[in-house]
This record gives structure tokens, sequence and C-alpha cells, in this order.
């Protein structure tokens, strides 16, 4: 221990990294956050970053996405604004009307913000949208930001509440001494620390298998494309049976797709355009800008692995989709596991121990 409190080392300078590097070294903790590359250079990038609750994982996990939204507003009063999210709210629907009632019934059955909406008030929330549909599920409370932005002030945060920022520097293995996780090995040498925290996404799992631990997460792939367009086209969060998009405050246009294996991004941006040029009226301005592919690390059962690892001590785990959603509330449940000692009862259903 520094001081009374451990030392730590971040591993994955992402919005989950960045924001546990944030929380950990505001509360004492000496930190070190070691990226291979850059601050939100992988999947964090490549993120939608819609902050939501209504496609989330209930109803199990209702109790820490409602924590995880009142997290994203505490952390913008606490960085004084220089996180800034769209709390536009979001508009859903499915293809048929009865699932989207479902949806809003069960949600709001779950405590969520979220009510329904029928066409002609959908037309005055998206005036642009060429065909609203008869019923969408309205959640205002939601939003959006953009993720490299966030990621960027909540690293700058960090370094100014006493974190040290270990750029390109790749991980190479977790370091052991005595049956315990005790730093990580870089390619120039290595960092003790007192506990390893994980929060490198898809590359968590083999640096945990290096140390004995299975990891059931996955490799999941999504497209977002961007496109520069009108200001106003689109003005919150909007997902339908065929669109998912939003729009930030300089007009760019953000939607997310599933990625099929050998497709043609230019072809994909090319389709997207028409889709976009098709449903929102005012939209033949529209022009793709690129195409990325996002390789997000998917739990097994799709719930967020964070905790201690059962058989590695030393060693916490940060692992989840979507890390924009949780990046917040899971940097402040825990760093008061790591520092203060205390076992956060919202994190109880995210335990690597569930898995067996």
């Amino acid at each position: 221990m520094t001081g009374g409190h451990p030392s730590v080392v971040v591993v994955g300078a992402g919005i989950v990294g960045a924001s546990l590097a944030y929380h950990l070294a505001s509360a004492g903790a000496a930190v070190k956050l070691v990226e291979r590359s850059r601050p939100a250079s992988g999947v964090t990038a490549r993120s939608f970053a819609w902050i939501n609750v209504i496609y989330g994982d209930a109803p199990t996990l209702v109790g820490l996405r409602n924590l995880a939204l009142a997290d994203h507003h505490r952390l913008e009063r606490e960085l004084k604004g220089a996180l800034a999210v769209d709390w536009n709210g979001s508009l859903s629907w499915s293809e048929d009307p009865a699932d989207s009632e479902r949806l809003v019934a069960a949600h709001a059955g779950w405590g969520h913000a979220v009510r329904l909406v029928e066409r002609d008030e959908i037309g005055r929330l998206e005036p642009r949208l060429a065909a609203p549909p008869p019923v969408a599920a309205f959640a205002p409370g939601e939003g959006a930001l953009d993720p490299v932005a966030a990621t960027t002030t909540l690293v700058r945060a960090a370094v100014e509440a006493g974190a040290r920022l270990v750029g390109d520097s790749e991980v190479r293995a977790l370091a052991s001494t005595d049956g315990r996780v005790s730093g990580v090995v870089l390619e120039g040498g290595a960092i003790e620390a007192d506990v390893v925290v994980l929060a490198a996404g898809t590359d968590s799992v083999a640096l945990c298998a290096g140390v004995g631990v299975a990891l059931p997460v996955a490799s999941s792939p999504a497209t977002l494309s961007r496109f520069s367009g009108p200001a106003g086209l689109v003005g919150r969060v909007v997902s339908g049976p065929e669109l998912e998009i939003r729009q930030d405050a300089a007009g760019r246009l953000f939607v997310a797709d599933y990625h099929v294996e050998g497709e043609s991004l230019d072809e994909r941006a090319a389709a997207t355009l028409a889709l976009i040029r098709r449903q929102f009226r005012g939209a033949g301005a529209v022009e793709a800008i690129d195409a990325r592919v996002g390789w997000r690390p998917m739990p097994a059962d799709g719930a967020p692995i964070v905790g201690f690892a059962p058989d590695a001590p030393g060693l916490y785990l940060a692992v989840m989709h979507s890390g924009v959603v949780m990046a917040p509330v899971v940097g402040r449940l825990a760093t008061e596991e790591i520092v203060d000692g205390r076992e956060a009862e919202a994190l109880a259903l995210c335990r690597l121990s569930r898995f067996g």
C-alpha cells in the first residue's frame, strides 16, 4: 500500500478504464493507466454512445442501469461541464406496434422513465421523420455523448487527480507473485501494483487466461457509420426496425448496425445513406464520412463482469457492454470496493462467480 491507499494499475484507456482511473485517483489511490496506443483508440471510438436503459439488461440489472444514468449526471456536475451529454431522449419502436406497447409496459413497470407516444406526438418530436410509426417508446431522460471527447476528459481529470498515463505501452502479461497478481509486464519492463484492474475489453480474455482465469467474453462486431448532414435533421436517438441513428451538435450523423463478415464497408455506408435519405425529409445533402467496425466485449449472458476475480487475488475485472452506459457507475462502485473495501451491493449480479 502507498500511504494507506492501494497502488493500482488500470489496463485499458477506453471510457471504462478512464472512468476507473479518475475515480480511483480521486479517492487517493496511486494509479497508473496503461494503454497500448492512446486513450479511446479502441472500441470506445466506434461506440454509438447511446446512454440508455430501455434496451438494457432488464429486469435483472434495472437498479444498476438507473444508477448509471444518475452517475452520468453526477460526473457532469463534478467535472463542471467538461463532460457534456446530449440529454435529448430517445424514440424506439418495433415493426409490430404491439411489441412497442409491450416494451413500454415492461420498462415502465421496472421503474424506467418511458412512455408510449402515438404518431402525432412522434411527428412533433421528430418533424423530419418521413413516416412516423403508429406508436413508439419515448424515453426523455436518455441521451448520447461523444465517447472520444468524454474519455479524453476523464483521462485529463484522472491525471489532475494524480494518476499517471502510460501510453503506447502494451501489456504483454499479468505478473504474479506467490499466487497473487502483482502487476503487469510490458515490453520494456514491469509495473508493480497492489491491484490490477482489467478494463481492456476483448484483450482481457487472453490476459486473464495467463493467470488461469477463464473469462466468458466474446468479440461481438458492430458497424458504426458516420455522415455529415444539415443541423436539426435528427433531434434525439431514433431507433427503428431499419435504422438506429443520432445526430450531434456539429451535424454529424451516427448509425449503428450489425456487421456482416466479408461485407464492404463502403457498400454498407452507401446503403445506409440511401436509407437515411428515404426516412428523413431534407436529407438530400447528407454525405457519407466513413464506416468502421468495433469489436465489443460481450459477456456470455450480456451482463457486465465487474469485481475481484475469485481465483486470482489482486485482479479486478471490469469488462462489459455497453461501456459508455456503465463507465461512470462502475468507476464509482469499483473504487468503493478497491479503495474502501466495501462490497457494492449494486454489483452483486455482475460477479464472475455467476458463471460457476
